[in-house]
C-alpha cells in the first residue's frame, strides 16, 4: 500500500504561492526526466540517515501488533531522528533538517537534550511532516529502497543500512533514543564520531547513490540521465548551473528521447518566466491603467526566443481543459507580441486557479481598465530581455539531482 500518510513535500499553502498554478506544469515535465527526488531531498547524507533509522524502527517494533505498530514505529523514528540530528551537530555537520532548534539547544548552557514526540523536544514545528520521515520517504520510495506506510526497508535497502550500521554497537544508540528521561550531551559526544563515520560509510554510500539516482526499476529516462552523468563526472565536466548542465547531457544525446525530454523543460521554462515576469509585476501596479502597463510591455520585450513547438496540449488531462485553453491563448499572445492578450491571460488564469482552490483573484480588473491588486508585491521589476531568455524560476528536480551526484561523485557542481 501507498503512503497513505505521507505529507506530499511539494504541496503548499492554498492560494500562498503559486498564483498561476505553474507547480503542475513544471512538475509534470520534470517527472518525465526524475522520478522520484523532490526539490527538498537534495542530501545523501539525509538519505544514509533515513534508512537506517527506518531499520532501526521497524526492528524495534516488528512484533508490535499490527494496529500500535506504524504509531510505534513513527514515533521511535522521530526520536532517533532527533538523535541523529544531535550527534551530527557534535561532529560538525551543519546541514540538518532542524538545524535551528539543534543549534538553539546544543550551543546553550543546556545540559541535556529529551528524546520524544512533544513539542518540547522535536526539532522541526511538525517533525512528522517536514522532517525525514515526511519529506524523504516518497522519494526512496520510489527508487525502491522502503515501502508501505512503515517505511519498512526493501532487500536492497535493508543491505545499504546493514553497511552503515555495521561498525556501530547499535544498542548504544536505541537505549539514548529510547530514553524517557532527558540525557545528559555529554554521553552523546563520544557517539558522534562513530555515527559520523557509519553515515559516511564509502560503499553504503555508493549503494545508496546508485539507487537513488537511477530513480527505480521503471525509470528508464533517469537511469539513462545517471549513466551519461557519471560519464561527464568521468571527465571532469564543469557544471556552472542547470541549464548548463542541460546543455552538455543533450550534447552528449544528440536526437535522443531524453535529450528531447530536456528540450522540452527548456521550452516550458521560457514560457514560464515570461509569464511570471508580468504577472509579478502587475501585483506592484494597484491603480495604473491596463493600457499604461500595456504599452511599457510592447517597448520593452520581444518573445521570438520561445519555441515554435511546444504546446501545452498534452496537459489536459493534468490540468484540465479551461487551464489548458487558457495557457494556450497565453502562449499565442507572447509568440504574437501581444502584451494587451497576455496580460489578459494572465489575468483569467489567475482568477481560475484562485478560484479552484477556493479563493480570490491576487489581480483583477476594474471597470476592465484599472488593475487592483489583493496580494502586491511592492518589490517586483521587470527582467531585462537577456534574464527573460536565460533565467531559471523552477528547477524540475535537476537541483537535487545534481546536489546528491556532486556529494556522492566528489564533485564541486553548481545548480545556479
Amino acid at each position: 500500500m501507498p503512503f497513505l500518510s505521507l505529507l506530499d513535500d511539494r504541496a503548499k499553502p492554498k492560494g500562498s504561492r503559486d498564483p498561476l498554478g505553474f507547480e503542475l506544469i513544471w512538475t509534470h515535465y520534470g517527472r518525465q526526466v526524475i522520478g522520484n527526488l523532490t526539490t527538498i531531498t537534495g542530501s545523501l547524507t539525509n538519505f544514509a540517515v533515513a534508512i537506517l533509522g527506518f531499520k532501526w524502527a521497524n526492528d524495534l517494533h516488528a512484533h508490535v501488533p499490527e494496529a500500535d505498530r506504524q504509531s510505534r514505529i513513527r514515533d521511535s523514528f522521530l526520536r532517533y531522528e532527533q538523535l541523529a540530528a544531535y550527534l551530527r551537530y557534535l561532529s560538525g555537520d551543519m546541514q540538518i533538517m532542524g538545524i535551528t532548534r539543534v543549534k538553539q539547544r546544543m550551543g546553550g548552557k543546556q545540559t541535556q537534550v529529551s528524546f520524544g514526540v512533544g513539542s518540547d523536544a522535536q526539532i522541526l514545528s511538525d517533525q512528522a511532516s517536514y522532517g525525514l520521515w515526511g519529506l524523504y520517504s516518497s522519494a526512496m520510495r520510489d527508487a525502491g529502497l522502503v515501502q508501505g506506510d512503515n517505511r519498512l526497508p526493501t532487500p536492497i535497502g535493508l543491505a545499504i543500512a546493514e553497511k552503515i550500521e555495521k561498525k556501530l554497537i547499535h544498542t548504544h544508540f536505541l537505549d539514548r533514543f529510547s530514553s524517557l528521561k532527558p540525557v545528559a550531551i555529554a554521553e552523546l559526544e563520544p557517539l558522534s564520531t562513530a555515527f559520523k563515520q557509519a553515515i559516511n560509510n564509502k560503499v553504503a554510500r555508493k549503494e545508496l547513490m546508485h539507487t537513488l539516482m537511477g530513480g527505480g526499476q521503471y525509470k528508464q529516462l533517469q537511469q539513462k540521465l545517471w549513466l551519461q552523468t557519471q560519464g561527464m563526472a568521468d571527465e571532469n565536466s564543469v557544471i556552472a548551473g542547470i541549464p548548463d548542465f542541460i546543455t552538455q547531457v543533450k550534447a552528449r544525446n544528440n536526437g535522443s528521447d531524453l535529450a528531447q525530454r530536456l528540450t522540452e523543460i527548456e521550452w516550458v521554462e521560457r514560457v514560464l518566466v515570461a509569464a511570471n515576469n508580468i504577472f509579478n509585476y502587475c501585483r506592484r501596479k494597484d491603480g495604473a491603467m491596463v493600457t499604461e502597463l500595456v504599452r511599457e510591455l510592447e517597448q520593452r520585450y520581444s518573445y521570438s526566443h520561445l519555441s515554435e513547438s511546444f504546446s501545452f496540449e498534452s496537459l489536459r488531462d493534468v490540468l484540465g481543459i479551461q487551464r489548458v485553453d487558457i495557457l494556450q491563448r497565453l502562449l499565442q499572445a507572447l509568440r504574437n507580441h501581444n502584451q494587451c492578450d497576455v496580460v489578459m491571460a494572465l489575468l483569467e488564469l489567475n482568477r481560475v486557479v484562485m478560484e479552484l482552490r477556493g479563493g480570490c483573484p491576487w489581480v483583477e480588473l476594474e471597470n476592465g481598465s484599472t488593475l487592483r491588486v489583493k496580494v502586491p508585491n511592492e518589490t517586483a521589476t521587470l527582467l531585462d530581455q537577456d534574464e527573460l531568455e536565460s533565467r531559471w524560476d523552477y528547477d524540475y528536480f535537476i537541483g537535487s539531482y545534481i546536489n546528491i551526484a556532486s556529494q556522492g561523485l566528489g564533485l564541486s557542481w553548481k545548480t545556479q
